[in-house]
């Protein structure tokens, strides 16, 4: 509250950077968004870290009450006529439990499976069952590729923030592809396959779309760019944390209890794979 009453340079910057900020004279957020950019923008001796540019757009947002605003000219994201938005459940580090897609069809065409579809397994982790679910979702994932490249369409996968799918589908090859080291699974693939995917131009990182074209004055979790793109989750407790109490819950109960956990756990990764949607769909049809 201090801080805020004194609109503190600090709101805006890390720790880091509020030193070479303050020895420049300049101590408020005010002081900062009046900062010029463009060819007048001069950072401060010492600065280091992001864009003194970020750091000045990031103070002119909270000075406006915005949270998150383009940092180049048009931003863009690459997009394709066929579209998955993936988004994974894990539960610590015990395994992936469940893989939700989100499927559009752009070019006019149609699919039966087109909408929300979740590949999952409610089998206390660890457990191999988790190599069968993961071996269905990339069955169907490359189906989806497959069939569109064969009927003339392009394809694009998207997930928000790479590291946790990537992550976890390289553990589930390792653990049950080829040559498992827990079990091998049928239809689950290699470590080259899935590096070979994850690496290619057909896999999106959302928020690494965000991250370069955006600076925010609340970070850069889909939570928090989602409602600037206008999506609202059902759940208002929805989050990471709050869902690995919903899967322990939905593991231990019991009849209506247990199917309640499952539900509101389904729900809340379909909200996931939408709010991806949302945001890509904002970056890309948003007249800056």
């Amino acid at each position: 509250d201090r801080l805020a009453a004194a609109d503190d340079v600090s709101l805006v910057v890390g720790g880091g950077q509020a030193g070479p900020l303050l020895e420049a004279g300049i101590r408020t957020v005010a002081r900062l968004a009046a900062a010029p950019l463009g060819s007048g923008a001069e950072r401060p001796p010492g600065w280091n870290g992001e864009p003194f540019a970020d750091a000045v757009l990031r103070a002119r947002a909270h000075r406006d009450g915005l949270v998150v605003v383009p940092k180049v000219a048009r931003p863009a994201i690459g997009r394709a006529d066929v579209e998955v938005d993936v988004d994974l459940e894990s539960h610590l580090d015990d395994g992936a439990y469940l893989w939700g897609t989100l499927l559009t069809v752009r070019d006019g065409g149609d699919s039966p499976d087109e909408g929300y579809r979740a590949f999952l397994t409610w089998e206390p982790l660890p457990h191999v069952d988790e190599g069968r679910a993961f071996a269905v979702f990339w069955r169907w994932l490359m189906g989806v590729r497959d069939g569109a490249r064969e009927a003339g369409r392009t394809f694009r996968a998207y997930c928000y923030s790479r590291s946790a799918e990537n992550a976890w589908m390289l553990s589930s090859a390792a653990r049950f592809g080829p040559e498992g080291t827990v079990a091998v699974v049928e239809g689950v693939p290699s470590v080259p396959e899935v590096r070979e995917f994850v690496g290619s131009a057909q896999w999106v990182d959302v928020h690494e779309a965000v991250r370069t074209q955006f600076v925010s004055t609340a970070g850069m979790g889909l939570k928090v760019v989602a409602p600037v793109a206008g999506f609202a989750w059902r759940d208002p407790d929805a989050g990471g944390e709050a869902s690995l109490g919903w899967y322990r819950d939905a593991c231990a109960a019991r009849g209506e209890e247990r199917d309640a956990g499952r539900a509101r756990i389904l729900a809340y990764n379909e909200d996931d794979v939408r709010a991806t949607r949302a945001v890509r769909e904002w970056i890309d049809r948003r007249g800056w």
